[in-house]
């Protein structure tokens, strides 16, 4: 285990609360994602080692954190995206023990919040060709699921993707809905298209005072990609449109305070940014 993924774990726990005004709100921990950096193509050596040293991090060990998150209302238990399973071996596939950390099961679970369906959110959706959260119905954005029902038109990386989306519309099908951004999906919950890494992905907005939205995979990692937003992602289904995504959407955070709970950022998943002297900055801000 390396360096990055000793800090990381060592960070929290495997369930954490995040402040809100709305409906209840908590992070939980699927586990950790090794990869290399030809994940992310674009980063420019010596810089990109420079931004990731001064976090902690290194570019030739990298980790991962793989979060989903749950909303919690007085009659609903909202899980957002479910995790990658534990096919990748023992780093992931850690959210049933993270959701008992919270104090829930799978069987709690009424609703299932999709940001999109690539595996890393999709793949904890089904174990054993079962559905893992037996009373729960399956949201997927309108656009999101049009994209999957067209394999002729995706590309090789994404068609990689296609068997963790097939089987999750598959084996919900019958209690399988469709929503469009602007959405109020609960009370206090909105919708926000976030197009880019999927034509469809999408991010769930809550609270009002100290909101926090949960942007799925505008950043995959922060210590790069809040500096150089143009830094890609090689999994970002169209990336001129994702590279103006996190442009647009960083400009918005870090004008308004708004607070950006992501998949992939650190656990327990929450920054805030803002401008500094050298450009956009980022700060941990679960509280």
């Amino acid at each position: 285990m390396g360096e990055t993924t000793r800090r990381i774990r060592s960070a929290g726990g495997m369930a954490q609360a995040i402040p809100v005004d709305g409906p209840k709100l908590i992070a939980l921990c699927d586990g950790y994602l090794d990869l290399n950096l030809s994940r992310f193509p674009d980063v420019v050596r010596g810089i990109g080692d420079d931004l990731a040293i001064a976090d902690g991090q290194d570019l030739n060990d990298m980790t991962l954190s793989v979060n989903a998150f749950l909303i919690e209302t007085a009659d609903r238990l909202c899980l957002v995206d479910a995790g990658d399973s534990d096919r990748r071996g023992a780093m992931l596939g850690h959210l049933p023990r993270a959701l008992k950390a919270a104090g829930y099961a799978a069987g709690d679970i009424t609703d299932l919040f999709m940001t999109h369906l690539h595996g890393d959110h999709a793949a904890g959706l089904v174990l054993a060709g079962q559905a893992a959260y037996p009373r729960a119905a399956l949201h997927v954005a309108e656009d999101e699921m049009a994209f999957w029902q067209n394999p002729a038109a995706l590309d090789e990386l994404q068609s990689i993707q296609l068997p963790f989306a097939e089987a999750a519309m598959r084996v919900y099908r019958d209690r399988l809905s469709s929503f469009r951004p602007g959405q109020e999906l609960l009370p206090g919950v909105r919708v926000r298209a976030l197009p880019g890494h999927t034509p469809g992905q999408v991010g769930f907005q809550l609270g009002s005072a100290n909101p926090v939205l949960i942007s799925a995979d505008v950043l995959h990692l922060p210590a790069l990609q809040v500096k150089h937003p143009e830094w890609g992602f090689l999994f970002d289904a169209d990336r001129p449109r994702a590279q103006q995504m996190r442009l647009d959407l960083l400009a918005e955070v870090s004008a308004s305070g708004l607070r950006l709970a992501g998949a992939h950022i650190p656990f327990p998943g929450v920054i805030r940014v803002a401008p500094g002297p050298d450009g956009l900055g980022f700060a941990t801000a679960a509280e």
